[in-house]
């Protein structure tokens, strides 16, 4: 996990809030971290937001270059976590999908593409619909590959349905995260689900490594 992760994914799937739960992992096992903000398409729910309360727990927000990190739909994204990508740092880039949110990777494309490591993760989850199904998940992919030059290396099961999910979702959906993973070529990577359910299933997990959180934080209203 160390160095610059890359994290997209279709609208609603729970991206960003992977994204923040994984800074503050990688913040809290190795001193800090940086969340590269740069999903500007339909932004909802956005790190930028947190500012304050990440800074509490070792992670630094990078958001637009207007200084105006809330109320804020601009798409004056900046750049400068790219001087962290290339000194090594652990950077996390939320990053929208689609073809408009993938064409802000184009400008770091130099700087991370000789990064001492990088990851770009997709997370999927399939009760939202571009990825309700292993064949479609499978498909995004391939069409992210298609728009960047930094091919997707793994998948992210995010199966929820936010207070009401269960063991039976979480479940179901690794199930077709696995069989993109295996159409894809790629492993399943992660799994974040909250703490009680993964108390329930935890020796069902076959993802690779599995991100467990207590509460959400952008969207600890909605719990």
């Amino acid at each position: 996990m160390r160095g610059t992760t890359i994290i997209t994914g279709p609208y609603g799937v729970g991206k960003s809030e992977f994204c923040v739960n994984f800074a503050v992992r990688v913040a809290r096992e190795y001193g800090g971290a940086t969340i590269a903000d740069l999903d500007v398409v339909n932004p909802y729910f956005r790190p930028r937001e947190k500012v304050t309360q990440l800074a509490t727990q070792g992670v630094a927000v990078m958001g637009d270059c207007l200084n105006n990190n809330t109320g804020q739909d601009l798409p004056a994204v900046s750049y400068a976590f790219l001087s962290r990508v290339r000194s090594g740092e652990d950077v996390i880039v939320d990053l929208a999908g689609g073809k408009l949110g993938l064409n802000l990777l184009a400008a770091a494309y130099d700087a991370i593409s000789i990064a001492p490591h990088y990851e770009f993760l997709c997370v999927v989850n399939t009760f939202r619909r571009d990825t309700a199904t292993a064949e479609l998940m499978a498909e995004y992919v391939r069409q992210v590959n298609s728009s960047c030059k930094i091919a997707v290396t793994g998948l992210v099961n995010n199966g929820h349905m936010l207070r009401d999910t269960t063991a039976e979702h979480v479940l179901a959906s690794q199930q077709e995260a696995l069989k993109a993973a295996e159409i894809l070529g790629i492993p399943l990577k992660y799994t974040m689900l909250r703490r009680g359910i993964y108390d329930e299933i935890g020796d069902e997990i076959k993802s690779d490594d599995v991100l467990i959180y207590d509460a959400l934080t952008l969207r600890e209203a909605w719990m």
